[in-house]
């Protein structure tokens, strides 16, 4: 038996031309990781709506309590995703130079971070009925989502192991495992909610509860699952993840929070803006509210996939970087920018064709909601042709674990000059919700701007010099 290990020697990486040449190989095998990960973001979109529709069957005090506790769970649950998203970058570097030490390092850390962070994240879900409670909301709202905010403190620490497998199987290049196991857990928390939310043979009816038990039972399922892949399949058990790690992984774990801290805060300041804005456009009444709704509700189904192509194109930076060939890498950056900017000006064009279309599909009456929201559509298109700039420059940054200064600025555009322009506009000029999406599309082009000035800066013509190992391969007798 040979095992092959590496060798690492330091050499400079040199960006020349600044715009690095897309390469078509590389941008279809791009394309063939973001695939599935688009396609687990919007099942698992489809387990969200599914437990939406639900809890509007039980009364509308159900539905707004569960969507009040469910917006606080995503938020904490962003944060430490955010947080675990730099498994995935180690993991790839590891792939990329055949390191399957690193690999684990990788994992296990991810999973010590994990279970570090469920204690505080599983603890403020839990209160998160009390905290809604102190915002003055409907006692009625709180009282009722107090069960439901329990079971999801709950589905909180499986889920956490989840996002590390998550992480895992997108560095290996095989985010199919992950999607073929969403779509599986999407009918199953379907049923699991028909039996506990409403009742079923010797089951009682526990209502939106029953919901948070259902989303429980899934992540368990969802954990389970993977823990006997993990130990079935052969590429993934010749990584030996449940072999106690041979040295401390203190340091492993400093790492994941050094640089996925910053990544969860972006994500929550990105996520946080949309959930302002929404507040905000209530104040001008419910038909501007009802087009808004329209079109966040788009929102989210679209950045899936801008979402799955930085996820992406992370992987294929940080595998690149890993591999030590100084080509590939910028094979790699030039087919992320290229990519990012082409599904930029696709998903334009089709909100554009669509605008008109679109609301019918939500508002039944039509008239000045339907208008207004064609309208906001309209816009979103045009935000996402930012996006395509700011998701890819993102991507690279991160897979260059360079987090802190993308963090800072991506906040600086999006709460220093989107929120600002917005509500001058919306306030000032007397625009209501388009002033208030006006303003979201100038943040994300005030992002996008910051943050390729930041990687032409830093990666493409960087002022100090940064350095990749350059492996040399050496065979043993082993």
């Amino acid at each position: 038996m040979t095992t092959t290990f590496t060798r690492p020697r330091r050499r400079p990486l040199s960006f020349r031309p600044p715009w690095p040449t897309p390469s078509p190989r590389e941008v279809k095998a791009l394309l063939a990781l973001a695939g599935p990960m688009i396609g687990a973001s919007l099942v698992t979109m489809g387990m969200s709506i599914t437990d939406t529709l639900m809890m509007g069957w039980i009364g509308p005090t159900a539905l707004a309590a569960g969507a009040v506790i469910s917006d606080l769970y995503s938020l904490v649950f962003y944060l430490a995703a955010g947080i675990l998203s730099m498994v995935a970058v180690l993991a790839a570097r590891a792939v990329g130079a055949g390191e399957r030490d690193g690999v684990r390092r990788a994992v296990q850390g991810g999973v010590a971070a994990a279970l570090l962070m469920t204690l505080p994240a599983a603890g403020a879900v839990w209160y998160a009925a009390d905290f809604v409670r102190l915002l003055g909301v409907d006692r009625s709202v709180p009282d009722l989502g107090r069960g439901y905010a329990h079971a999801m403190a709950i589905t909180m620490v499986p889920m956490l192991l989840v996002a590390v497998w998550r992480n895992l199987f997108g560095a290996l290049g095989r985010p199919r495992i992950f999607l073929v196991a969403s779509f599986c857990a999407l009918p199953l928390n379907a049923v699991a909610n028909l039996i506990l939310m409403f009742g079923w043979g010797p089951a009682p009816a526990l209502g939106v509860t029953g919901a948070g038990l259902a989303s429980a039972l899934v992540a368990l399922s969802l954990l389970a699952g993977f823990a006997i892949f993990t130990a079935l399949d052969p590429e993934l058990r010749g990584l030996r993840l449940f072999r106690l790690p041979s040295r401390p992984i203190f340091g492993d774990v400093r790492e994941i929070f050094r640089f996925g801290l910053p990544v969860g805060i972006f994500t929550l300041g990105e996520v946080g803006l949309f959930l302002i804005a929404t507040v905000v456009v209530s104040l001008f009444g419910a038909e501007a509210l009802a087009a808004h709704a329209v079109a966040l509700r788009m929102a989210g189904v679209v950045y899936a996939i801008p979402a799955g192509l930085s996820q992406a194109a992370t992987v294929r930076v940080g595998t690149a970087i890993g591999r030590g060939e100084e080509g590939n890498v910028k094979r790699a950056v030039g087919s992320a920018r290229t990519v990012g900017i082409a599904s930029g000006l696709g998903i334009c064009t089709g909100l554009v064709a669509g605008s008109g279309v679109i609301p019918a599909l939500f508002v039944t009456s039509g008239g000045a909601v339907a208008a207004t929201a064609s309208t906001l559509l309209l816009l979103l298109g045009l935000l996402h042709l930012a996006q395509g700039l700011a998701g890819p420059a993102t991507a690279i940054l991160r897979a260059f674990k360079d987090t802190k200064r993308p963090m800072q600025l991506s906040l600086a555009g999006y709460w220093m000059v989107g929120m600002p322009v917005g509500a001058l506009l919306g306030f000032g000029l007397n625009l209501g919700v388009l002033g208030i999406w006006c303003g979201l599309g100038v943040g994300v082009l005030a992002s996008a701007v910051l943050l390729n000035f930041r990687l032409s800066r830093a990666i493409l013509r960087p002022r100090r010099t940064f350095f990749f190992e350059e492996t040399e391969e050496v065979s043993a007798a082993a």
